[in-house]
């Protein structure tokens, strides 16, 4: 079936054409070794090339495996922006009219997802192309970027998040569920209940919007491929498992079906995680594979999550940074914030950076304490004033170092919950409980300015702008200014 190549993109092909066209998706034609030379090129792009140059990269010949793999695609606000056909300075609007818009999914008879089918002894998991994502520390393959569906035996409601598994071996693959909070634990704590196996399907290679609402933070009981319909405006197509009876998505690359025995257990991990430790090797429940159905010539798609920067952690990011702008401001209607943002190279959800408008400065210690409520598994939440850049690491360190100096600036919001992958706050816990039911703090640091602030040492705007104006006759390269100067000028300087 031929899709439309416009964003926002239904399946990820339209979307890697999209790159393609746009010098954002680049080709590796040699053969490379996916268990350690691919995760080691990835790193290497993803750590050494600027952010306005980020790219996607695709393996064409993976050693040993005809599908391809792509990796990086989403590790930008741009990339981000673009699979959905927004401004980056649109996301958190777009996010919150998904979750007040979803788009119940349209199921259909076939799709491309299932034009092979595999069952019985024809399961092979180990004809996946599925990296070790931490070459000399994993435990072996992981596919890391599986939106992984269950559903509760009770409601028949549908459930997608993105775990962990681990490949086993042919036809077993290990599930992590990193805090028994999340709605895949709470799925097989029933079926357990039941004493009955629980259907799973883990779906790879989806289109954009269906990776985007799988790692959103959402309440119980949403179902998250309405939401991915939200976010593209559009009813998706699903089709029916083959041997679980799941709805997935019918323009994925790959779809792995089976069952988790409740009582069944092995080892799984270590794994690098995305806080950028190696978590290790606990019992872990066994997806015991029944089906395995994939496109003719299936893409396999991975996140390096790993250490960040990784495009698993900007996804993590804006699924959790979309349904808070929402709960905050359009259910909640709390006053006074301008726009949120997850501090670069804090994990996807260590620090959440919060823009303060200025008629509500003085609410900001409240504002605080009422988003630590809501935003499980951060570290700290520093707020700070409209004229500073959230997403520009100078801006916000500058903020912090002349704005920051009371004690009263720094307040522990208390009793908080925590993950198994969270080292910070599980090996400071006073609590011999399991790490995943452990509690936490979060640290507000107030970095708004408490008084009237003396100029800014910066020539005034009219100045600056006239010789923006006239810069070509210096013969200097040419200049992209930075949003955090334009800011400041504009916050600052009046004469």
């Amino acid at each position: 079936m031929t899709r439309d190549s416009t964003p926002p993109f239904l399946d990820l092909r339209s979307f890697l054409a999209h790159l393609d066209s746009s010098g954002r998706l680049r080709h590796v034609a040699k053969a490379v070794d996916k268990d350690w030379e691919l995760a080691c090129i990835a790193r290497w792009a993803l750590e050494s090339t600027p952010e306005r140059d980020t790219y996607a990269i695709l393996f064409e010949h993976v050693r040993n495996h005809s599908a391809p793999v792509v990796v990086n695609l989403y590790s930008t606000p741009e990339m981000y922006a673009s699979a959905l056909g927004i401004s980056p300075d649109c996301l958190l609007k777009h996010w919150a009219n998904a979750l007040e818009s979803p788009c119940v999914p349209s199921v259909v008879g076939s799709g491309p997802v299932q034009e092979v089918v595999r069952t019985g002894s024809k399961v092979d998991l180990l004809s996946i192309p599925a990296p070790i994502w931490t070459p000399g520390q994993d435990a072996g393959p992981y596919l890391s970027a599986a939106n992984v569906i269950t559903k509760d035996p009770d409601t028949g409601i549908q459930n997608m998040g993105i775990y962990r598994m681990q490949i086993h071996d042919r036809n077993h693959a290990g599930l992590c569920f990193a805090s028994k909070m999340q709605h895949g634990a709470m799925h097989l704590k029933k079926y357990g209940e039941r004493r009955q196996p629980m259907p799973i399907a883990a779906v790879i290679g989806a289109a954009p919007v269906v990776t985007f609402a799988s790692a959103a933070k959402l309440p119980y009981g949403v179902d998250e491929l309405g939401i991915a319909g939200g976010l593209a405006a559009s009813s998706l197509e699903v089709v029916r498992g083959k041997t679980v009876d799941l709805l997935v998505p019918a323009q994925a690359e790959l779809v792995i079906e089976g069952f988790v025995h409740p009582e069944s257990r092995e080892t799984e991990g270590p794994f690098g995680e995305f806080l950028g430790y190696v978590n290790g090797a606990a019992p872990a429940p066994v997806v015991e594979v029944t089906a395995i159905t994939h496109r003719s010539s299936p893409i396999h798609h991975g996140f390096v999550q790993q250490l960040p920067p990784s495009d698993g952690h900007f996804v993590m990011e804006m699924g959790f940074l979309g349904p808070l702008w929402f709960n905050v401001n359009r259910k909640l209607g709390l006053k006074g914030i301008r726009d949120l943002a997850i501090a670069r190279g804090s994990a996807g959800l260590g620090i959440l950076v919060v823009q303060i408008e200025k008629a509500h400065a003085s609410e900001s210690a409240h504002i605080g304490r009422m988003l630590a409520k809501f935003s499980s598994g951060l570290s700290f939440i520093y707020l700070v004033d409209e004229d500073i850049d959230i997403r520009d690491q100078e801006s916000l360190n500058w903020a912090l170092s002349s704005r920051v100096g009371q004690p009263k600036d720094i307040e522990f919001v208390r009793n908080l919950s925590t993950s198994q992958s969270d080292y910070s706050k599980v090996s400071h816990a006073e609590t011999k409980e399991p790490a995943c039911q452990r509690n936490a703090s979060v640290v507000v640091v107030n970095a708004i300015a408490k008084s009237p602030m003396s100029k800014i040492s910066l020539p005034t705007c009219p100045l600056m702008l006239k010789t923006l104006e006239t810069w070509h006759e210096t013969g200097l390269p040419p200049l992209s200014p930075r949003k955090r100067l334009i800011t400041l000028l504009k916050s600052h300087s009046k004469d």
